[in-house]
């Protein structure tokens, strides 16, 4: 069978619209408002349309500006600390200290911040550049602990730790391809942690093989049950969202309606997921939200 709307999920598609209305109007999700949802809505145009379109509002995982701020607490306060107290890189007698130390005009300082990505002055729509730009607005990290990418062959010697900030680990390959521009396994005296907000369990597995001298803390990390097309585990081949529709009917309706109205069916660093950011939505995440052409809407920020 065709894909279709299952008879249980007809009233799907208003049920959906109307909670996510609400969301827009507490300030749940924040930085999309309503005219932007209808443009995006009004996309979808016959039944099985707007029941997909339901299927990915339903989905969302939406990261709004305070949950990147309780993120980037969590990793301050907690999960970076721990690391450096491993590595005996944290002479601080308590967490107050060191956030003190990281907002001081402090060019001696043995630790650096960089975005990943983001090398020339101008990047300033780049993950990396927004990221650093989340730190120092949260954190008020000074800018003498922060580093550009191009700056990386120009470190002074008293620097022994390097963080790497980003918004999304996907596949890894984005970061294996930073390191190697960068040469950044030549630099053998120096600790590396790269510190996305979200990673994808796979990217992080293939990092910890292609580059065994970085370490990988992520605050948040998503498995193959946040890919929108993943099969059900107790139905092989059956999607997992509605438990009647076929993966491959499922997909392959995205297919043809991503290339009837001009989107990409998938990217470079595609992985099927709907993760979003308030300023900028990672390239792993499925076409539908961000994508915009001549006949198309886009709902988020890419």
């Amino acid at each position: 069978m065709a894909f279709h709307v299952p008879e249980k999920n007809f009233a799907q598609y208003d049920e959906v619209e109307e909670r996510f209305r609400v969301l827009l109007k507490k300030g749940v999700i924040t930085g999309i408002d309503e005219d932007t949802l209808d443009r995006w809505l009004a996309n979808f145009r016959t039944d099985e349309e707007r029941y997909f379109a339901s299927c990915v509002l339903g989905r969302l995982t939406f990261r709004s500006k305070s949950m990147i701020d309780s993120s980037i607490d969590h990793m301050l306060h907690c999960v970076l600390p721990t690391d450096l107290r491993r590595h005996k890189l944290f002479p601080y007698p308590d967490i107050e200290s060191f956030l003190k130390a990281i907002q001081q005009n402090d060019p001696l300082h043995a630790v650096r911040f960089v975005g990943v990505d983001g090398s020339k002055q101008n990047d300033t729509g780049k993950s990396g550049v927004v990221m650093i730009r989340h730190y120092k607005r949260r954190a008020t990290i000074h800018k003498s602990i922060t580093c550009r990418p191009d700056s990386l062959s120009q470190l002074p010697p008293h620097v022994r730790c390097l963080v790497f900030i980003d918004d999304m680990l996907g596949t890894g390959k984005q970061f294996e391809g930073f390191a190697k521009e960068h040469l950044l396994a030549e630099k053998k005296d120096i600790h590396m942690v790269y510190c996305p907000l979200v990673a994808f369990h796979e990217g992080v597995g293939n990092l910890q093989k292609t580059c065994p001298w970085l370490t990988v803390l992520p605050i948040e990390v998503l498995n193959d049950r946040h890919k929108f097309f993943f099969e059900s585990t107790n139905n092989p081949g059956i999607w997992a969202v509605d438990d009647t529709n076929t993966v491959d009917d499922a997909k392959g309706f995205f297919d043809r309606l991503a290339t009837r109205r001009g989107i990409p069916k998938s990217t470079r660093h595609g992985l099927d997921l709907l993760l979003g950011f308030e300023d900028a939505t990672p390239n792993n995440s499925l076409s539908v939200l961000w994508a915009r052409s001549d006949d198309w809407s886009k709902l988020l920020t890419r």
